[in-house]
């Protein structure tokens, strides 16, 4: 790709380019793959309400005796509600650009008329606007997983070497998967830990293959009984641990499959889904679909945010144009208790 556009640059000799190449930019694979599920029109706060109810089984007697609201210390005679929150922080897309700088590139948009009235051509804007829309997917897919509230330091997360870091590249605007995850099992707060604590079934580095599949193992071994059954119940991985356990079932002397074909993407019968995004040496078994039911959840203000853009020049006498996005974003777990998770990652504090 590199040579192709170097010498598109310096080759160029005045004949109609119907486009300007783009690299290929990772997008957002945990909305492409159907992992969360999106609530819209939310402008401050909105509620996570859970509902689980406690023990209802008393001995049999001709007239049940009156207990008047009493509870007991296993939940009888109670439903027991917990709040979780999305909390939606404002961020922008914002880029600046000279659309002359492309006019070598399209004959029809090189100069006819007069300079200070020329207009930003349809079809320059269409690629801008196409390369601009995948970047910005691209930074949304990595938050939903590594982004942090006030940055790496407010995280206080410590990353294997070498690692991704928690809150690091502008992933400063609201808690994403890990580090409520980490807060998650690392506090006594009761609005952090509402509906129960994550399971961690595991610390370690995921070095090799061996390594991934035992954690798998630890990871099934841990997860609640009552979930086991869903359809949406999925392993999210990495593709560095994919493709590591890919190569050692491959490797195995009875055969999944030959090693030109890859692997059933698939652990006791649960799909395993590989995602740009999430951390390495992580890896979280729970439920995520697009549905209610979805153990993932994201806050957006109005509906089409993530895709309302606005375009024009910078100011009246200026042949320089922007793009701008405003949004407000905030993810969540909604039920800490049926998430099963297995990473290097922890809390530094």
């Amino acid at each position: 790709m590199a040579d192709t556009v170097n010498f598109l640059q310096n080759g160029y000799s005045g004949e109609v380019l119907e486009d300007l190449l783009t690299y290929t930019v990772q997008g957002n694979d945990t909305v492409r793959e159907g992992l969360i599920h999106i609530k819209t029109g939310i402008q401050h706060r909105y509620t996570l309400p859970a509902i689980k109810l406690g023990n209802i089984i008393q001995d049999n007697m001709p007239t049940p005796q009156p207990i008047h609201g009493a509870k007991g210390s296993d939940g009888t005679n109670e439903y027991q509600l917990t709040e979780r929150h999305l909390e939606p922080s404002d961020f922008m897309v914002y880029l600046e650009f000279n659309p002359r700088d492309y006019e070598k590139y399209w004959r029809f948009a090189q100069p006819e008329g007069n300079l200070v009235f020329r207009e930003l051509d349809p079809k320059i804007q269409a690629t801008m606007l196409r390369l601009l829309m995948d970047k910005k997917n691209e930074y949304i897919g990595n938050a939903i997983w590594t982004s942090a509230r006030g940055g790496e330091t407010a995280a206080k997360i410590t990353a294997p070497e070498g690692c991704t870091k928690i809150g690091a590249n502008k992933e400063k605007y609201f808690d994403g998967v890990i580090k409520r995850i980490l807060d998650n099992v690392n506090s006594t707060d009761a609005e952090v830990v509402a509906g129960g604590q994550c399971i961690v079934s595991g610390t370690t580095e995921l070095t090799d293959g061996a390594a991934v599949e035992a954690a798998l193992y630890a990871m099934w071994k841990k997860c609640p009984k009552q979930i086991r059954k869903k359809t949406s119940l999925s392993f999210v991985v990495g593709w560095d641990a994919w493709d590591a356990y890919d190569q050692y079932i491959s490797d195995k002397q009875v055969k999944y499959s030959e090693n030109t074909e890859v692997n059933r993407y698939r652990f006791k019968g649960k799909r395993v889904i590989p995602i740009v995004g999430i951390p390495e040496h992580t890896m979280v078994l729970g439920e995520f679909s697009t549905g209610m039911d979805s153990n993932l959840w994201m806050g957006v203000d109005y509906a089409n945010d993530t895709d309302i853009l606005k375009i024009d020049r910078l100011q009246a006498n200026s042949e320089l144009f922007f793009f701008q996005m405003r949004m407000k974003m905030d993810v969540n777990i909604v039920r800490p208790a049926e998430i099963v998770v297995h990473t290097a990652y922890k809390k530094s504090e």
